[in-house]
């Protein structure tokens, strides 16, 4: 009788409630296995975007530190191959590499320099051996070897401005003034006036510097006792010439121009013994000093 109640078989609405609650269960299960594989895969995500971000981190770190090393390493040795000049000098010496001087890089006899003097600041003209107005690149100069400071005077005269010129020396220079048949060593610092109009009591002064009557000096590097340079010397001359500009007021007033003529090299550049810094050394000379 109990075999006969098992093996009776399901009624309908048996079997179609089996397979509701079957169908509820893949349901769930379908579910429930999404939801894992969604959540093992933001966990994969999350692994790689933290293992991402260490190893970013970790590499500008390294950067930073190489950079850090290169640059302290770069100014270990700057500091160590440059040799700063002393700020205590009264001329600074710039710091220059090895170079090779030709013909065209040095100055020629004959080469005119013109400048114009403003009205209210002063005009400077250097001389040097590898800084300045004009560069000689000899041995026989020196930086700042000769500096000229003109500066205008009495610009309120409507009809002909005055001019003062100073002369400062940092090397050895001889100069000779209009009208003086000889050459002598100039001061340390020396200074004249052009001017038609003004006085100076005790000071020297010229009514012109025209081409047939400039101030010539020279420049080199030493002197003999008979006042003349031992090795060579540059021969310059400084002459002006009148022009006419017009004032504010509506005027032509009388102005000058200033030239600077390089007129002699003696006894000339010996370029075949050149220095590495590219400074030329003058000439041997055979014979009696010029």
């Amino acid at each position: 009788m109990i075999l006969a109640e098992v093996m009776k078989p399901y009624s309908v609405e048996q079997i179609r409630i089996l397979e509701e609650r079957m169908n509820a269960y893949e349901t769930w299960v379908f579910v429930l296995v999404l939801i894992v594989a969604v959540l093992v895969l933001v966990t994969v995500m999350q692994r790689l975007t933290i293992a991402k971000l260490k190893s970013l981190e970790l590499f500008k770190s390294k950067t930073t530190s190489k950079d850090g090393n290169v640059v302290s390493n770069q100014n270990l040795t700057l500091v160590s191959e440059i040799s700063v000049p002393d700020i205590h000098t009264i001329t600074q010496t710039p710091i220059h590499t090895a170079m090779t001087v030709q013909g065209k890089d040095l100055p020629d006899p004959g080469m005119v320099f013109k400048y114009i003097v403003p009205i209210n600041k002063n005009k400077i003209i250097t001389i040097g051996q590898r800084e300045g107005n004009v560069v000689t690149r000899s041995t026989d100069v020196l930086d700042h070897h000769l500096t000229i400071d003109i500066n205008a005077l009495d610009v309120s005269n409507l009809e002909i401005l005055s001019y003062s010129i100073e002369f400062r020396r940092e090397g050895k220079v001889l100069i000779q003034f209009p009208g003086s048949r000889d050459f002598r060593e100039m001061s340390i610092k020396e200074k004249f006036y052009i001017t038609k109009t003004l006085t100076f009591d005790g000071e020297l002064c010229f009514e012109t510097l025209d081409t047939n009557h400039p101030m010539r000096f020279r420049i080199g590097s030493r002197l003999g006792v008979d006042g003349k340079f031992k090795t060579g010397y540059f021969e310059f001359h400084l002459f002006s010439k009148d022009v006419f500009e017009k004032t504010n007021s509506g005027n032509k007033r009388i102005e000058k121009q200033f030239y600077l003529k390089l007129v002699k090299i003696f006894p000339g550049y010996d370029t075949a013994s050149q220095t590495k810094e590219g400074l030329v050394p003058m000439l041997a000379r055979y014979g009696g000093r010029a």
